[in-house]
């Protein structure tokens, strides 16, 4: 699988590359170097009081997204390297808190998932592979009958609030 990641820090080069982000926004979670450090870690740092130990041993983890919460904010726009999808599996993923998957995505009535500029069924879409992200395409047809998304030379995954509504975080966008 291949995956855009809004997380920092990420390791590698992502699949997907945004084509248009208009007005959506990128934010991280600002965590201290306490984040994620157990508390014996800590006292034992702290003993230290050197703080370049604290920067060498920190724990650098910090959520990421990139958001919009009214349709002022423009379609988002991401290009999926067709010559890298083996499958047509797609999954969105978003942040932050439980079930964002069914209520951000598939429950929201504002928000518009295009694929190649053709509008996706979210009764098609399912919560996978946890309650944070929607897979919101399964397969290439030549995979899976049911399916009718082809694969395409350019293949372009877009998302657009119809009017204002609760903001919508994508953490990370993977495919296959």
């Amino acid at each position: 699988p291949s995956c855009l990641n809004y997380e920092n820090p990420t390791f590698g080069v992502p699949g997907p590359t945004v084509r248009n982000q208009n007005s959506w926004t990128i934010s991280h979670d600002d965590n201290d170097w306490t984040f994620g450090v157990g508390a014996s870690d800590i006292a034992i740092f702290k003993r230290r009081n050197d703080d370049e130990w604290f920067k060498k041993c920190s724990h650098l983890d910090a959520c990421g997204t990139i958001a919009a919460s009214d349709s002022s904010q423009g379609e988002l726009i991401f290009e999926l390297p067709a010559s890298n999808m083996t499958t047509g599996l797609i999954i969105v993923c978003g942040c932050c808190g439980n079930n964002v998957g069914e209520t951000m995505f598939l429950k929201n009535e504002n928000l518009e998932i295009k694929l190649n500029r053709k509008v996706l069924n979210k009764s098609k879409m399912d919560v996978y592979p946890n309650e944070k992200c929607v897979r919101l395409v399964k397969a290439f047809k030549e995979f899976d009958k049911s399916s009718d998304i082809s694969k395409e030379d350019e293949m372009l995954m877009s998302f657009h609030l119809k009017k204002n509504a609760n903001e919508v975080k994508i953490s990370h966008l993977i495919f296959l």
